[in-house]
């Protein structure tokens, strides 16, 4: 849970927002009313679904036993290219931000080797262990949610 509510804090929050206004300007608030619909539709979907299955696999399973093991494959695939994307987009939000106070992180070397260190420590935590994610994690969840009370 806290995964996904540090992944909700640190882009939805911090970086959507201004992005959207300055697309939509007025009509942002409308935007995500009705990205809000939408995204309730498909998650509305995956829990049919998911209730159709007890074996683990999300979206992989469910197209491979829907279409096949081709469409699994492909969708499997997808949904790992769409992570990676969405953790580069979350590194570039991060480095973006940081570079507000340390200015030497938005030139190029600064940039590539802040890019580098965080994940490496974050796949150092990772093969550390699950209970060293899981604190780590909760630690990081942790500092988001502070702020905001």
């Amino acid at each position: 849970m806290a995964l996904v509510i540090n992944s909700v804090v640190g882009a939805g929050i911090f970086g959507l927002p201004a992005q959207v206004y300055a697309l939509a300007g007025t009509y942002s608030l409308a935007a995500y009313i009705v990205s809000g619909v939408a995204i309730a539709l498909i998650v509305l979907c995956f829990a049919e679904v998911g209730s159709r299955f007890g074996a683990t696999g999300g979206p992989y399973l469910y197209a491979r036993v829907a279409f096949g093991p081709l469409i699994g494959f492909q969708v499997g695939w997808l949904l790992w290219l769409a992570r990676i994307n969405g953790f580069a987009s979350l590194i570039n939000l991060l480095v973006a931000y940081l570079a507000l106070f340390v200015p030497a992180v938005s030139v190029d070397a600064g940039r590539a080797v802040t890019i580098v260190s965080v994940v490496v420590l974050l796949a150092a935590v990772n093969i550390i262990g699950l209970r060293a994610t899981a604190t780590t994690t909760n630690v990081l969840t942790a500092g988001k949610l502070i702020p905001r009370i």
